[in-house]
């Protein structure tokens, strides 16, 4: 079978594979579609499995291929036959690898680690490790007259605008990562009410500040796609992260904010919100000279 594009009708058919079952974030529709330019993600479905393909930096790459039904020791072969082809298999979630660790070797991606973090105490930030980013949230809402509001599509054009600046300001177009996640934000803004997304906006003093967009991913997790904000107020990416979550994701326990991509000041933001976890991801260096199952 052909090598598909991802487009916004495949949706219902890959969410079969995808839908509720992972707390990474790679491995959902969302993310897949907003990322298919970036890395050139292609996917196919031979005998009720899930393939996904894609590159980076001239880098190839597969996911773990998905089964519709039944655990992943019962595709050993499948697998097999992609390490044999060269292939690199990333991003692989630790339930997996727990499956297929007595089959195939594995060596972690700590760059692409997820963070998992406490959305009640994201909210409240109480107590100690909290207390920084207490009063940051305290002092943006003793200074600035703010509102929060969901996006919907009568704001999404004044949002496009307000994305458009922010990466003019920080020349989007010159650097690669930022370029393509410009480009998934742009597909996301584009299909809003499609994606069936939540997504909220700060305002200051009527104008657009910061803005929020995120999905539940499993039954008690939701996934933070994309974040951002506008720096010359103090304060507001602390505001927006807790009401986004307090006025969409209050009902669920954990919320994902992804991967640091080994990068400095990331990893320090996302290690100053006390994640309760890492969520481990791995390549599959190798297979072990064990017989696969048929």
């Amino acid at each position: 079978m052909e090598w598909k594009n991802i487009q916004l009708e495949d949706r219902e058919k890959l969410n079969e594979f995808l839908q509720g079952r992972f707390q990474t974030g790679d491995l959902t529709f969302t993310n897949l579609f907003i990322w298919r330019r970036g890395k050139n993600l292609k996917y196919r479905i031979t005998d009720d499995i899930l393939y996904i393909k894609g590159s980076e930096e001239q880098s190839k790459f597969f996911y773990i291929p998905l089964p519709r039904h039944g655990d992943f020791r019962k595709i050993q072969k499948e697998i097999s036959e992609l390490i044999k082809s060269n292939a690199t298999i990333r991003a692989v979630p630790e339930g997996v690898r727990i499956l297929l660790e007595n089959y195939f070797s594995f060596q972690e991606e700590r760059d692409r680690f997820d963070y998992l973090y406490d959305i009640e105490k994201l909210v409240e930030l109480k107590g100690r490790k909290f207390h920084n980013k207490k009063n940051q949230v305290n002092r943006f809402e003793k200074i600035y007259n703010f509102s929060y509001e969901k996006i919907h599509s009568k704001n999404i054009k004044e949002l496009m605008e307000f994305e458009e600046k922010w990466c003019q300001d920080r020349e989007c177009s010159i650097y690669k990562g930022l370029d393509k996640e410009s480009l998934g934000i742009k597909e996301i803004f584009e299909n809003y009410d499609a994606l069936q997304l939540k997504g909220g906006i700060l305002r200051v003093g009527g104008e657009i500040a910061a803005f929020s967009i995120g999905e539940q991913i499993t039954p008690n997790t939701c996934l933070i796609h994309i974040e951002k904000g506008d720096i010359k107020y103090q304060g507001i990416y602390q505001e927006m992260n807790r009401i986004f979550l307090k006025e969409e994701f209050s009902h669920l326990e954990y919320v994902n904010r992804e991967e640091d991509l080994g990068i400095e000041g990331i990893k320090k933001s996302k290690v100053s919100y006390n994640p309760v976890m890492l969520l481990k991801k791995y390549i599959i260096s190798g297979e072990k000279h064990l017989k696969i199952e048929k």
